[in-house]
């Protein structure tokens, strides 16, 4: 997660978590216990700089463990993004909270500056005024606005009425899936709820995969030796509204499945709702086609 105080990061970071049910860190769970050390360890950047060690240093723990890990904390500074960048992990994607609503964010802050107990509690350090907000921005320089490189990052608008936080936590779950993509042996992993399904894209010639593109393959859909199910042929959509397709007779077989892709093409402006719902229909038809022919 990356933002400033009183964006929404922490919501968005608990929706995200539980939608991907993988551990959620706070930095400010870790700033929260130096209270007692405020005043006698240097100053609050040191205490500050302390708490982002010890929440990489989890984070880590976690990582070796084989799980996926949500981080909140500001980010606002690219060193905390380099440090989380040589952590052993698969895939770094950066979720920036930015408030497009700034009169929303402030009623946000204040009200929660207002509940925070005066000098002590959970978030004492946190700014409780637009006043103490615009100060600490203000110390930061422009430091917070930096070249993201090679790193997925995602914004999104936690002052947008018609996006909560399950929205936004879709939106990112989606975001990640897109970017699932091995380079080394050119295989994508695509998902759809529980759903996976694997692209092997080795055989594919002038193609250039573009971040938050779609794209769309043609291919055999081999299954593993132990499954008992013939090889057939089905084209596979994904892109950040992950979508795709196949017999439904082997969907149970879809985790020892990989789609040996043959043909491939960018279709960027394909409506893929519009094309889901023409998936049905003709679904339906082929239904009522066999259901007549049976009659």
């Amino acid at each position: 997660m990356k933002g400033h105080p009183g964006s929404g990061k922490s919501t968005a970071a608990r929706a995200i978590a539980s939608a991907l049910r993988c551990p959620l860190l706070d930095k400010d769970d870790v700033r929260d216990c130096t209270l007692h050390l405020e005043g006698a360890a240097g100053g609050s950047g040191m205490l500050n700089e302390l708490s982002y060690a010890v929440l990489w240093r989890l984070a880590e723990r976690q990582l070796q463990l084989g799980l996926s890990v949500v981080l909140d904390s500001p980010l606002s500074r690219r060193a905390h993004l380099d440090m989380l960048a040589r952590l052993p992990a698969t895939l770094v994607v950066v979720v920036e909270c930015r408030p497009g609503d700034g009169e929303v964010w402030r009623r946000r802050l204040e009200e929660r500056g207002g509940a925070l107990a005066n000098g002590g509690g959970d978030g004492w350090h946190k700014p409780k005024t637009w006043a103490e907000l615009e100060t600490l921005v203000e110390g930061y320089q422009g430091c917070t606005d930096y070249e993201f490189g090679d790193v997925p990052r995602i914004v999104v608008d936690t002052t947008d009425p018609a996006f909560g936080a399950e929205e936004i936590a879709a939106r990112v779950v989606d975001f990640i899936s897109l970017h699932s993509y091995d380079v080394d042996s050119a295989v994508a992993v695509i998902q759809d709820g529980s759903a996976k399904l694997k692209v092997d894209t080795q055989h594919l010639r002038d193609i250039s995969f573009r971040c938050s593109s779609t794209y769309q393959f043609i291919g055999e859909l081999l299954i593993q030796p132990n499954s008992d199910v013939i090889i057939s042929t089905c084209p596979a959509f994904f892109n950040q509204s992950v979508l795709y397709h196949w017999n439904d007779a082997i969907s149970i077989y879809l985790e020892q499945a990989i789609l040996q892709a043959r043909v491939g093409r960018n279709v960027d402006g394909l409506d893929l709702n519009l094309y889901q719902q023409s998936l049905i229909i003709r679904r339906q038809h082929e239904a009522k086609l066999l259901s007549s022919r049976r009659a």
